[in-house]
C-alpha cells in the first residue's frame, strides 16, 4: 500500500499539468497585437476597403494612402502612427530635426531653429551645454541631468546609495521614477493654487 501513494501523486501531478497546458493553449492572443493583424481578417497580408472600414481613420485616408491605387494597403502603404508620435518612423522628431538642419551639420543652431517656432521658443531650455546649437550632445548632458536629479531626491539620506525602500518609495504607479522636474513641479503646484505656469 505504500507504493501507491507515490504513484497516485505522479498521477495527480502529471493530469493537473497537462490540464495546465490545455487551458494555456486556449488563451487568445495578447491585446498588444498589431493592428494590422486585426484588421487584415482573410490573412491575406494586405489590407482592403472592406476591412479598413473597421478602422475610421484608416478608412478616411484610404485613398490617399493606397499609392497604386489597387484598392489595397500593403505594408509599405500602411501609416506608421505610433512611430510618428513618439519621434520615430516617417514625420517623427528625427525627420523633423533632419529638415531643420539646413547645413546639413548634425546640429540645429538657433538661426536654423526659427523655422519652427515652438522650437526657437524652448531653444535656450533645450540647448543645455549652451554652445549655441542643439544636437546628440545636448541630448545626452539633458539626460544625464535629469537621471542625476532623479537620484538625489530619491537618495533621502544622502549616501550616496539607494536602498530597496528608498528606490521603491522614489518609483512611480507605473515602476518608473515619480521624481518629477523642478519645472514640472512648479507647474503642479500653481494648477494646485489655480494659477498658470507655461513650460
Amino acid at each position: 500500500m505504500r507504493n501507491r501513494k507515490p504513484l497516485l501523486l505522479l498521477a495527480l501531478l502529471l493530469s493537473t499539468g497537462a490540464a495546465g497546458l490545455a487551458m494555456a493553449a486556449d488563451v487568445p492572443p495578447p491585446a498588444g497585437a498589431p493592428p494590422r493583424a486585426k484588421l487584415d481578417t482573410n490573412g491575406d497580408g494586405v489590407i482592403d476597403r472592406a476591412e479598413a472600414a473597421k478602422a475610421p481613420r484608416l478608412a478616411a485616408q484610404f485613398d490617399t494612402l493606397d499609392k497604386n491605387k489597387d484598392g489595397k494597403l500593403s505594408r509599405d502603404e500602411l501609416p506608421r502612427w505610433h512611430g510618428a508620435r513618439h519621434g520615430r518612423g516617417p514625420g517623427g522628431r528625427g525627420e523633423m530635426m533632419a529638415k531643420l538642419d539646413t547645413n546639413k551639420d548634425g546640429r540645429i543652431s538657433r538661426e536654423e531653429a526659427k523655422a519652427d517656432p515652438r522650437l526657437a521658443a524652448r531653444f535656450d531650455q533645450m540647448d543645455v551645454n549652451k554652445d549655441g546649437y542643439l544636437d546628440k550632445a545636448d541630448r545626452e548632458l539633458g539626460r544625464k541631468q535629469h537621471r542625476d536629479a532623479w537620484f538625489a531626491a530619491a537618495d533621502t539620506n544622502k549616501d550616496g546609495q539607494l536602498s530597496k525602500a528608498e528606490f521603491d518609495a522614489a518609483k512611480g504607479p507605473m515602476g518608473g521614477p515619480a521624481w518629477r522636474p523642478p519645472r514640472w513641479q512648479a507647474a503642479d503646484a500653481a494648477e494646485g493654487a489655480g494659477g498658470q505656469v507655461s513650460l
